[in-house]
Order: C-alpha cells, then structure tokens, then sequence
C-alpha cells in the first residue's frame, strides 16, 4: 500500500496538457475521464475494472457515465478500502468489488458491456490470459480501454531487474505492440494513443510528494524501508523518463 500512500485515491499517473497548473488530482481525474470517454458506457451498462486498486476510478466512471462497475484485485486490503469508499460515497447500489485473480475471472461469459485495465497488464504474470478472461467476459461489440507503462528503450538487463523487483513489473509491450497482444487474445485494436508527454509530470510530482512525505513514510514503514526507497525512487524515475513511455489503447471484442 506504499504507492497508495503517496498517491493518494488514484493509484495511477495523471494527464495535463500544454502548461496546465493542475493538481495531482485533477491530473488523475482527467485520465479516468478520458477512459470513460473512450469506452463510451451508457447509462444503466456494466464495466469490468480490471486492477480496481481502491476503487476511486470506478466510483468517478459509475458517477460520470451512471453505470455499474465490477471492480476486481488480486489485493484483498484494496478492494476493502474500496468497498468501504463506494459505501460512503452511497454508491453500493452500482459498485461492487471482489478479490479475486484476474486470470480467472468467476464471471459468466458475455458479461460486460465494457472493461478497463489501468496500470495492470505489466504486472501480471500472464497478460495474453487475463485478455483472454476479458473477451470471454466481454459482450460482442463491448470495448475495452487499456492504460499503460511501455518500454520506447531498449532496457538492460539491470534495469529490468529494478523494475521487476522494485515495482513488481512483469512485462512490458513495445509502442505498437497493442495489436498482436490483443489480437492473440480474439480481441481488436481499435486505436492506441501515445500520451507520454502528457503523463511526465506525474513523475515529478511523485518524487516531490515522496520527499515531502518521507518522514511519516519512515514512521510506518521502518526506516530501513525509507532507506530502500530513497534509492529506488530515483532510479526508478529516472528509468520511466529515459526509457519508458505510457500509452492507452482502444479495442474491442467482434461482434458475431
């Protein structure tokens, strides 16, 4: 729950545009904005949030697009906080979350008018079988919205070894490599759109909040923790902005 911690509610990076002020929040929001938008839900449909981490995405997509969300996760203190969050919010009615493992979903087919992904599919073992349980879940014509790290620069072999220990990543597609990944899984790229620039703010953001906050960080976690990070951090954002990139991609499952 440490990212949970700096980030706050959204544990995902943010959009700004061209000399945008925003705030970290505003940021997040307007990323979850953008997903609903390309998703396209309509009132009273039901959107499967792959990777709901504690539930603040869902609760803005049910809100905005008046739909109901299916949120699930691998981390059962996640999903507790967002049940607890989408009671506050009074919004159970729309709202449900599970633990559960993504490459097996207990749903029935043809479930799901829509699905999302945000900063998931990078660190699950197998990324072509929880694409897989998304177009089996999926209605025909459903569409779903991936947004992710990707890998614009060669790694090395030590720097793939940071981010795989360091920040659980466990694959990383190239830009343009949407398409044979969802392809493989009987779904169709639609459109991918590159918004790395967009999200490099994010990165700042997190090292500023990291050392305004590390002190308390250091009370929770231990101060041998504190001490791993302040090493980790940097030489994971400094990986992010030489080498990685961010990309959403739009696709959907065929209709019959």
């Amino acid at each position: 729950m440490l990212f949970a911690s700096i980030f706050g509610e959204n544990i995902h990076v943010g959009i700004w545009d061209t000399g945008d002020g925003s705030s970290m929040f505003a940021a997040q929001t307007r990323l979850t904005d953008r997903l609903t938008d390309l998703l396209r839900l309509q009132s009273g449909q039901y959107l499967l949030d792959v990777g709901c981490g504690t539930g603040r995405p869902a609760m803005r997509l049910a809100e905005r697009a008046q739909a109901r969300v299916l949120g699930v996760s691998i981390s059962s203190s996640q999903v507790q906080s967002a049940i607890a969050k989408s009671r506050d919010a009074g919004l159970s009615a729309q709202l449900e979350f599970i633990h559960v493992d993504a490459m097996n979903l207990p749903c029935e087919s043809e479930t799901f008018d829509a699905a999302c992904a945000v900063e998931m599919l990078f660190h699950v073992p197998d990324r072509l079988q929880v694409l897989r349980e998304i177009h089996r879940t999926l209605k025909p014509g459903g569409r779903v919205v991936l947004a992710e790290f990707v890998e614009r620069e060669q790694l090395t072999g030590e720097e793939r070894d940071l981010l795989t220990k360091g920040f659980a990543f466990s694959s990383l597609l190239h830009p343009g490599n949407h398409g044979d990944a969802l392809s493989q899984s009987g779904l169709e790229v639609i459109q991918a759109h590159d918004v790395t620039e967009q999200t490099r703010p994010s990165m700042s953001w997190l090292q500023s909040r990291y050392s305004a906050d590390r002190e308390r960080l250091a009370d929770h976690y231990g101060p041998d923790f504190a001490a791993q990070m302040d090493q980790l951090l940097p030489a994971g954002l400094s990986i992010y902005t030489e080498k990685l990139g961010y990309v959403i991609a739009e696709a959907r499952r065929p209709t019959r």
